[in-house]
C-alpha cells in the first residue's frame, strides 16, 4: 500500500514538475522576445521617413543658449530667450514656409511662437540621418553670420525701441512674417513670430541686427 502512494506522489510531483517547466518555458520565450525587440532598437537609426523627438539647444557664435528643451542647460548656463518642448520632426523632411514656429516660455510673457527659420530646421532634420536613441550631435549653421540687416532710427523706434539707450551686444526682441523679413512696425498678427537679434553696429541714424544663430545641439529622444 506505501508503494502505490509512493508511486502516486512521483506522478504528481512529476506532473507538477512538467506544468512548472512548460511554465518556465512561456515566460522565457516571452522575456526572449521582449529583450530581443529591445536590443534591435538599441540599433535603430534615424533615417528618412523617421518620426523622431529631438531635445534641442540653439546657441549663438558665443556659445550663449538662445532658446533650449534641456533643463540642465537652464540650470547650468541660463537662456536668453526661453524654454521650449521637444520637437518632432519626419527626418529629411522638406519645409515650405520659410519660418518654423516652436512654441517657448518666456518669463514673464508666458508662452510665444519663437521664430525658426527653414534653412536651420532642415539641418536639424538632415542632421539626425544615422543618428540613434540617446545619439548627440552639434549641428552648424554657417548661414547664420550673413543674417544680418540695417534698422534706421526710425524703425528701430517703431518697433519700440530707443535708440539713446541701445548699445553694440544689446539682445532685442523682433517680429517675423512668414516671409524672410522683419516686420519693422507694431502691427503683430496672429502669423508673426518673434526672434531675438544682437546689436552689432551703431551708426548716427541707425543700426545693424544680426538674427542668424550658429548652431544647435541636439539629442535624439525617440525613433518611430
Amino acid at each position: 500500500m506505501a508503494k502505490k502512494d509512493t508511486k502516486k506522489k512521483n506522478d504528481d510531483w512529476g506532473k507538477t514538475a512538467t506544468r512548472a517547466f512548460i511554465v518556465f518555458i512561456l515566460i522565457s520565450c516571452v522575456l526572449g522576445f521582449t529583450l530581443t525587440m529591445g536590443f534591435f532598437d538599441i540599433f535603430k537609426k534615424a533615417e528618412e521617413g523617421s518620426i523622431v523627438a529631438v531635445q534641442y539647444t540653439i546657441r549663438d557664435g558665443t556659445g550663449m543658449p538662445i532658446i533650449t528643451s534641456d533643463t540642465s542647460v537652464v540650470e547650468t548656463e541660463g537662456v536668453l530667450a526661453g524654454v521650449s518642448q521637444t520637437i518632432q520632426f519626419i527626418v529629411n523632411q522638406t519645409y515650405d514656409d520659410f519660418i518654423v514656429p516652436v512654441q517657448v516660455y518666456i518669463y514673464p510673457s508666458g508662452v510665444i511662437n519663437f521664430a525658426l527659420f527653414e534653412p536651420e530646421m532642415q539641418a536639424i532634420s538632415d542632421g539626425v540621418v544615422g543618428l540613434k536613441e540617446g545619439d548627440s550631435k552639434t549641428i552648424y549653421f554657417p548661414f547664420g553670420s550673413s543674417m544680418e540687416r540695417e534698422m534706421t532710427k526710425a524703425q528701430y523706434e517703431n518697433i519700440g525701441g530707443n535708440f539713446s539707450e541701445a548699445e553694440v551686444g544689446m539682445w532685442i526682441p523682433l517680429g517675423f512674417a512668414p516671409q524672410p523679413e522683419i516686420t519693422l512696425d507694431n502691427a503683430t498678427p496672429e502669423t508673426i513670430a518673434t526672434r531675438y537679434a544682437k546689436i552689432t553696429s551703431i551708426g548716427d541714424d541707425s543700426l545693424n541686427v544680426l538674427y542668424g544663430y550658429a548652431s544647435a545641439d541636439i539629442r535624439i529622444i525617440t525613433i518611430v
